[in-house]
């Protein structure tokens, strides 16, 4: 698990799992999530309680987002979010609301507890409206759009991890060719989304070392060997 090795390569991290993406790597965890309340305690226990850790990593969005529908639908007595007795948008809301309380908890780990905070996603192809072209393909995460929407506004770094392809052409056919290296792009293009709250180059290496650097960098600071960004 490549992307999780990015969370546990950052200074002494310790995962929330929605999902078990962790059995071949050697880093700190609470034990796996089945139900949203439990990733509130487990936000709540770092938020609250005297511990040395200086990283929580949430794997993942799209995993933690399946445990949110279910509570959110348990306790409002509700089928799916398509169940009539919902009312119009009452679900998302709903969703949305259980997100907020989620990410404020991870905000007092951030700001009051001196954690980075590291949301890893997965992505899946979809379709996009832009208002000035025909609609199109791109990457984005696996969540709904309202709680994708809050992810990328609450977050400082939306990063894109993928393959560096190269596409060979042979005649009339074309073919894509990789050798597993992955960069971890900043900016945003048509076919993935991405932010950077500080000027860093627009792709790097795809590991939290990379990161790091490329954030003290941009902030005028010398690179240090894992260093909490």
């Amino acid at each position: 698990r490549t992307v999780s090795c990015f969370g546990a390569n950052a200074p002494d991290s310790i995962f929330i799992q929605a999902e078990d993406g962790l059995s071949f790597i050697n880093a700190a965890r609470f034990p796996q999530a089945n139900t949203w309340e439990e990733i509130m305690e487990q936000v709540r226990t770092l938020a609250m309680e005297e511990h040395a850790y200086k990283t929580v990593v949430l794997d993942t969005t799209d995993a933690a987002a399946k445990l949110g529908e279910s509570h959110v639908c348990e306790k409002n007595g509700w089928s799916s979010a398509a169940d009539p007795k919902a009312g119009y948008g009452a679900f998302y809301v709903a969703e949305e609301n259980a997100w907020l309380n989620l990410l404020n908890g991870l905000n007092v780990c951030f700001q009051q507890r001196g954690m980075n905070v590291i949301l890893l996603s997965h992505v899946a192809s979809k379709a996009y409206k832009d208002p000035e072209l025909e609609p199109y393909d791109r990457w984005e995460m696996r969540c709904n759009k309202k709680v994708n929407a809050l992810i990328k506004d609450w977050v400082d770094f939306n990063l894109f991890a993928n393959y560096e392809t190269t596409l060979i052409k042979d005649g009339s056919k074309a073919r894509g060719v990789s050798y597993g290296n992955r960069g971890l792009f900043t900016k945003f293009a048509a076919a993935y989304d991405a932010k950077s709250r500080l000027d860093l180059p627009s792709k790097i290496e795809f590991s939290w070392q990379a990161f790091a650097d490329a954030y003290r960098s941009a902030l005028g600071l010398p690179s240090t060997n894992n260093e909490a960004a």
